[in-house]
């Protein structure tokens, strides 16, 4: 890496021998040092490695000189190529613009290198909110008057009632579970902590639980919420599991805790339970993008569920004010003439 010995400074050290492994190392540690999440940090790191290995199975060396646009995007279409989702390849692009305007930034490149490189696309499809019926049957199969039941009804109403992510409502402490005054005071992503409203519902259900099945946690260290029957943490993982037997069990293998947070998003738009700005603030975003696209959502909904009628219908098309259904069509469900 270096080409010159004694005092040297910054401007002496050839940049472009540097290894990315290396620079990934302080990337994290920067990341770190800002405040970013375990989970943050580990999947930019993980995200890079895969671009690292990449040119090492290609026969580049990994260095800085080699972190060129030609080279990301031959990167980008050998992961297109081995038909991985198109979000997965998303993902990889972000992470790597992040890194490049990050290099520029500590001066270990004299511009952004991926700067004008463009995202690829990806198609944007409608999720599909969990249904009241879907709700109901997630509901029928819990046992509520066991621990395990009430615990898990609480976990539900809560996820659906407040829109929490998985590890917000894992790392939800007792002490900030306002149950009596009817909110929750969250820690959200970055570090950023929020008030979150509980509902009315909400505050039976966590009450029946605290009241009466909540066990003592084994240690100060463990006073959650939520706990194991053992009194120790609920942490993520167990909560993803728990909600994929759930689901399975129920007929809605769909559910997971992302679903229940677009569920809360959506229904909050489509019953009129405040505006944009207020759900922006109950989810913790930054941005008003994520928001957008749940007003997307909300909206589509309402056409299909509203009696919205079409401008066909009101042009008064005189030739076909009398047609009607053909009547095999009406007894039968099919017509019997061929076409």
């Amino acid at each position: 890496m270096l080409k010159v010995k004694g005092n040297f400074g910054w401007t002496d050290i050839d940049m472009s021998a540097v290894e990315l492994g290396k620079l990934l190392k302080h990337y994290t540690q920067c990341l770190k040092s800002e405040g970013k999440s375990p989970k943050t940090i580990s999947w930019y790191g993980e995200m890079l490695s895969i671009f690292i290995r990449y040119l090492e199975s290609v026969g580049i060396s990994p260095v800085l000189a080699n972190f060129n646009l030609v080279n990301v995007r031959d990167f980008v279409v050998y992961e297109q190529n081995r038909e991985l989702s198109p979000y997965t390849v998303q993902a990889r692009v972000r992470a790597l613009k992040a890194f490049s305007s990050w290099l520029f930034s500590e001066q270990y490149t004299e511009e952004n290198m991926l700067a004008t490189l463009k995202m690829p696309k990806a198609p944007v499809r409608m999720i599909e909110p969990l249904t009241v019926e879907e709700i109901d049957r997630l509901i029928s199969v819990q046992n509520h008057l066991t621990a395990i039941g009430s615990r898990n009804t609480a976990i539900l109403i809560t996820f659906l009632g407040t829109g929490l992510r998985e590890s917000e409502l894992s790392n939800l402490s007792f002490k900030d579970a306002h149950i009596e005054q009817g909110y929750l005071k969250v820690m959200g992503k970055g570090s950023k902590e929020r008030v979150v409203p509980v509902g009315g519902l909400g505050q039976k259900l966590l009450w029946r639980y605290v009241f009466h099945f909540r066990p003592e946690p084994i240690n100060e260290l463990n006073n959650y919420l939520f706990l194991t029957l053992d009194g120790k943490k609920l942490d993520p993982n167990a909560i993803r599991l728990l909600l994929k037997r759930w689901g399975k069990k129920a007929g809605v293998p769909r559910l997971h805790a992302h679903l229940c947070r677009h569920t809360y998003a959506t229904d909050f738009l489509i019953y009129n339970c405040g505006d944009v700005f207020r759900l922006q603030q109950i989810l913790g975003h930054t941005t008003l993008e994520m928001v957008r696209k749940y007003v997307h959502y909300a909206s589509a909904h309402t056409l299909i569920q509203g009696n919205i009628t079409s401008p066909i219908n009101r042009m008064g098309i005189k030739g076909l004010r009398s047609y009607k259904i053909d009547q095999a069509l009406r007894n039968n469900g099919c017509l019997t003439r061929e076409y």
